[in-house]
């Protein structure tokens, strides 16, 4: 998932004193993805529970993942990108949710549901899901139907057909730097499996993405700033990112779309770090987070989707074509999550997507 602004560190509490915070009798550490909680989430928290909330963030998925690993964070409760939830919990950095917990909450997308118990078993003792969303094309329609037909709009052939990225070279395309994810939709584009790892597989989809890298202007992670800034007109990114421009800036001539051939299906979920030393608070903030009326408000200000569905009562004040463009309802079949990766095979991805950024 791709994030917009800078890291920081949020506190909302009652009566804050001047020494620093721990998590303990009168404080909770939250930790999660940069710009996905607002502050009136956490203010509500701390004014009803009369508990010290302090967020902690971060900006990509590896430095979640090393920061969780390192053991010793004093966090109770946390967000992670669910492919990451398996090694973390091989390190035993995470513990399972109580049963009885994890039972009171709610599920209401079946069919994404279905999805992440089938790529990732063990979420279901480990994991509650917390954010969805896809990873698909933003792109700025005037720009680009000034160069390619109307048809690419809904297609992965936009940025991965070499003569349509030719064409779309001078207004420019970015691509996310996530490598898993592109190459995992290079692979289902081929008609592969999306996941494989196989020499052969991999070797077919970094082929394709070589082709098409001479007239792509940056890989990187701000996506939403390039289109805005009429530095690209096409970007490989995450829906929470695209959807801003129309939602936020009423720019509607900026549109995301979930291509026909398919895209990955992304879940932030909610998970324990082992080293907790109060559960019974990560408990109290597990439940919180999963109110109906403050997952509104989560999705309202990360434009991703959560575990209630746009027509929850909760969700009325939102706009729900906004929403519903994240995972459209007739493209869902075509939707597919990233199964875990081991350490190896994610060094691996990663020295070969470096090494094709140089042209190796």
């Amino acid at each position: 998932m791709g994030l917009k602004v800078c890291g920081l560190t949020v506190v909302a509490a009652l009566g804050l004193a001047s020494a620093p915070l721990r998590a303990g009798e009168d404080a909770v550490w939250f930790y999660a993805w940069n710009n996905t909680i607002p502050q009136e989430v956490i203010q509500n928290f701390g004014e009803r529970h009369g508990i010290n909330v302090i967020v902690d963030t971060f900006m990509v998925a590896d430095e979640a993942e090393a920061r969780l690993a390192a053991g010793q964070t004093g966090y109770d409760l946390a967000v992670v990108p669910v492919e990451v939830m398996p090694r973390l919990v091989s390190i035993d950095a995470l513990r399972p949710f109580d049963p009885h917990q994890r039972a009171r909450l709610h599920g209401s997308h079946p069919q994404l549901m279905e999805k992440l118990s089938e790529a990732v078993p063990m979420a279901k003792d480990y994991a509650v899901p917390f954010l969805w969303g896809t990873t698909g094309l933003m792109v700025d329609i005037d720009d680009v139907l000034e160069r390619v037909p109307e048809r690419t709009l809904n297609s992965w052939d936009l940025v991965f057909d070499p003569q349509y990225a030719a064409a779309l070279s001078d207004c420019g395309i970015t691509i996310a730097d996530a490598v898993q994810e592109v190459v995992a939709i290079a692979l289902n584009y081929l008609g592969r499996n999306p996941n494989s790892m196989a020499e052969e597989d991999l070797n077919e989809a970094f082929d394709l993405l070589a082709q098409i890298m001479p007239y792509v202007n940056t890989i990187d992670g701000s996506q939403q700033e390039q289109i805005l800034q009429n530095e690209a007109c096409v970007a490989l990114t995450w829906s929470s990112d695209a959807l801003a421009p129309q939602s936020q800036l009423g720019r509607d001539e900026v549109r995301y779309f979930v291509p026909e051939e398919g895209t990955v299906l992304w879940a932030d979920v909610l998970v324990l770090p082992n080293d907790t030393e109060h559960p019974a608070h990560s408990n109290q903030l597990l439940r919180y987070m999963n109110e109906p009326e403050v997952l509104a408000k989560v999705s309202q200000f990360s434009l991703a989707l959560t575990d209630i569905p746009v027509t929850h009562a909760a969700m009325q004040s939102i706009d729900r074509k906004i929403l519903e463009q994240v995972a459209p309802t007739d493209r869902r079949d075509k939707l597919f999550m990233l199964t875990p990766r081991t350490g190896a095979e994610k060094r691996l991805l990663d020295r070969r997507w470096r090494r094709m950024q140089l042209g190796m």
